[in-house]
């Protein structure tokens, strides 16, 4: 099977092809002494690495890695996430994204959006990648384009979305029994 391309305009007006990336399944056996990690560097207390650690930002090491011995540092953690795999912190839902269990799910993921061609999906280069553009918020975590359907479990890596929470509206929230 050929590898799908996209077009590029170069400055003459040629159209050229270019290959996209080929997405790799990283093998995340025993890979705990890597020279290298690349990290979720998003939040202020917790990163997530490429291996599914988590660790505090005091507990990276030079490589980008997690120090997996540290106190608090946990691989796959999926708390805080629902079977339907939305979670209530980002790094968790990378984490638990990146189980080998979730291999299946994630191959399903890139196979219905190679169908239809979603170029987000067409860029990524490996699971990890995958799991981070997962779990960032999406258009399936908000409804009415300006809430989340589930503030506490608005990161997912799963095809479903979120549980829709019923809305309290002010009066009912001021009325007393």
């Amino acid at each position: 099977i050929a590898s799908p391309i996209f077009m590029v305009q170069s400055l003459e007006d040629d159209v050229t092809p270019s290959p996209l990336p080929v997405f790799h399944w990283i093998p995340l056996g025993n890979l705990s002494h890597r020279n290298h990690c690349r990290n979720s560097q998003q939040g202020h207390l917790l990163i997530v690495d490429e291996l599914g650690y988590i660790c505090s930002l005091s507990n990276v090491l030079p490589s980008g890695c997690c120090r997996a011995d540290a106190s608090g540092s946990n691989r796959y953690d999926c708390t805080g996430c629902l079977d339907n795999g939305c979670c209530s912190v980002y790094e968790h839902c990378v984490s638990c994204c990146l189980h080998p269990d979730k291999q299946p799910l994630l191959r399903s993921i890139l196979s219905r959006s190679t169908e239809s061609f979603h170029p987000l999906y067409s860029s990524l280069r490996d699971q990890f990648e995958l799991c981070l553009s997962k779990c960032r918020t999406s258009s399936q975590s908000v409804q009415h384009e300006n809430s989340y359907r589930n503030p506490k479990t608005k990161y997912c890596y799963g095809t479903d979305m979120p549980t829709l929470l019923p809305e309290v509206s002010i009066k009912e929230e001021d009325e007393t029994p």
